[in-house]
């Protein structure tokens, strides 16, 4: 009822807007007819209603290309991996980075199945990922290997969502490849540490036991203990 009120106000609003236009030109000669000068009128009113939303629709046009332009630049140039997937899982569109991530140019991923670039460790997690999606209708997330590149591991923290007007999955991709590094070499130093705090704790006991040793051939020999434990 709302939408009525207001097409009928903005219809109201351009109806005036060409009367003053109308009178402004003063484009309308006086003839006896009256019903004919009416009728010259209103043509000429419809004419400028016609001008007027042709001009309302090419500026909306221009800041829908501008926008859209702005919307490109962003989503192919974006430093996250941006992906479209089917339902079924394959690649219907992707920006610069995810290209950049699966290692090819981007225009030779359409219609390939996204499954095909995850490393075999992960291929399990991601297709639990990617059925999870579709079913709950949420955000869900992980982190997946995905092929290595020039021989090089990469790993990604992956967020995939359902868009529910189109029913595809919208997937974004980070770089945590360095992360990943950073724990596997924490992960090693803290092995390294484990095992030297071992080796100093058994060296530590066999002291003792030395020393212990030490202290019963002195008391068997009639000597006082040399060691406190």
């Amino acid at each position: 009822m709302k939408n009525q009120e207001n097409d009928k106000s903005e219809a109201k609003e351009l109806r005036q807007k060409a009367e003053e236009t109308l009178k402004n030109r003063k484009s309308i000669k006086i003839v006896p007819e009256v019903d004919h000068l009416k009728l010259i009128h209103e043509l000429q009113v419809h004419q400028i209603e016609l001008e007027m939303q042709n001009e309302e629709l090419v500026e909306a046009r221009e800041h829908a290309e501008v926008t859209m332009e702005k919307y490109t630049d962003l989503y192919d140039f974006a430093p996250s991996g941006y992906v479209t997937l089917s339902k079924e899982g394959d690649i219907l569109d992707l920006n610069f980075s995810a290209g950049e991530m699966l290692g090819k140019n981007r225009s030779q991923f359409k219609n390939i199945r996204f499954g095909l670039y995850v490393s075999h460790d992960s291929l399990e997690d991601f297709n639990q990922l990617f059925s999870k999606t579709f079913l709950s209708n949420q955000k869900e997330t992980s982190e997946l290997s995905l092929l290595p590149r020039n021989d090089k591991p990469l790993y990604v923290h992956i967020d995939a969502i359902v868009s529910k007007n189109t029913n595809v999955c919208l997937i974004t991709l980070i770089d945590v490849t360095e992360r990943k590094k950073m724990e596997v070499e924490l992960q090693k130093a803290l092995h390294q540490y484990k095992e030297l705090n071992r080796y100093f704790m058994d060296r530590e006991m066999r002291m003792l036991d030395l020393k212990k040793e030490i202290n019963e051939l002195l008391l068997k020999s009639g000597c006082e203990e040399e060691y406190l434990i």
